[in-house]
């Protein structure tokens, strides 16, 4: 297991002071030599790598929206919650399969230049593997010679030649299911051989799954299930190299990032590409990670705390208007009892009154 060690500006001074104290032989000078030969690696900035295909590159269906990607919100968040100086090397391209990651990306030396001094790598590829399979069965059965720019388009054209032609349904289950996934094994294994190779021992590098890119699409038949059924197959290829190219694995077939895509039914939204940020920053274990989750626990602290003020606020000012209504309505008691009162005590001088004008009549009669 590789030890993460981000700062290393600290070695000089502890040895130096541990010399001073005589706990040490070697000359002072050498160790300061030694010590700023580890320094000078450590120039303070976070080297940030991000491969993948176009989730990971933040691709956009309305190309009057901007997507920002994971990559970019997880160098926000380094930069803002953890304090850190981020340089972010995004080595994303549409389209990008495993084979191309590999044949192509890696091969570029600005690409192994930064991985070379990678403190942190994500790698999100995998899915255009199964979908350029998808081209392929769809041009193939429906022997059409069009060239499928995207899957939906080949999707498109299998389901209008199913609908045409039921029995189609057959070939496409029997290519999809027949599909050779153990090609993708070797180019996975390949691929992080090959990052692993160029990476620092000292580095963090998380990958992530593959998630249904045709969920919410209408696949006739059991087609849906068979792609699931590939889908599960090659992350299980993800999953069980982890511990031999040091890895750790975010899932996303699971993680409900189906219902979070732009109106092409493919690609995540902004809310997808949130999701796989926290889901990485969730998994990530090095120390900028940890200051993330104590920045975000220490808001979370603080907004319950504002909750809980706000609410004892509020039910203090709810108290209040109580109060203050109950005194008006005593208030309204009282005066409805003291109107009473002279009321009647009108009414019994007015009947007073009356007794002794009728009293000083009947006098006058006699």
């Amino acid at each position: 297991m590789r030890q993460h060690k981000w700062r290393t500006g600290r070695i000089l001074g502890i040895v130096m002071a541990a010399a001073m104290l005589g706990s040490i032989a070697t000359p002072i000078c050498a160790v300061a030599e030694e010590s700023e030969a580890v320094e000078m690696q450590d120039d303070g900035i976070l080297e940030y790598v991000a491969l993948g295909d176009s989730i990971s590159n933040g691709y956009s269906a309305d190309p009057e929206s901007e997507i920002i990607s994971y990559p970019q919100l997880i160098a926000h968040d380094l930069e803002e919650m953890a304090g850190e100086d981020v340089e972010l090397s995004k080595d994303t391209k549409n389209g990008l399969t495993t084979t191309k990651l590999n044949s192509v990306i890696l091969k570029r030396k600005q690409v192994q230049e930064s991985l070379k001094k990678a403190d942190f790598v994500t790698v999100t590829i995998g899915a255009n593997d199964l979908m350029n399979q998808f081209k392929k069965v769809s041009k193939e059965i429906l022997n059409n010679n069009t060239k499928f720019s995207t899957a939906n388009q080949a999707l498109a054209a299998l389901q209008d030649g199913i609908k045409a032609n039921p029995l189609l349904l057959v070939k496409v289950v029997s290519a999809i299911s027949n599909w050779d996934y153990t090609s993708f094994e070797d180019d996975w294994k390949l691929t992080m051989e090959n990052i692993d190779s160029m990476r620092p021992a000292n580095s963090e590098m998380i990958v992530t799954t593959i998630y249904n890119p045709v969920e919410s699409m209408e696949l006739p038949g059991t087609l849906n299930s068979i792609v699931e059924g590939l889908i599960s197959k090659m992350n299980d290829i993800i999953v069980s190299y982890a511990d031999d190219y040091d890895y750790k694995v975010v899932e996303l077939l699971d993680s409900g990032i189906g219902e979070k895509v732009q109106s092409d039914g493919l690609h995540p939204n902004q809310e997808g590409q949130q999701l796989i940020c926290d889901l990485m920053e969730e998994t990530a274990t090095s120390e900028p990670f940890e200051a993330i989750r104590e920045y975000r626990e220490e808001q979370e602290r603080e907004k319950q705390e504002a909750l809980k003020a706000a609410k004892r606020q509020k039910e203090q000012e709810e108290a209040e208007k109580k109060a203050l209504e109950e005194k008006k309505e005593r208030r309204k008691t009282v005066v409805s009892c003291v109107s009473l009162a002279v009321a009647v005590g009108l009414m019994a001088l007015l009947r007073k009154k009356t007794e002794n004008e009728e009293r000083n009549k009947q006098s006058g009669k006699k």
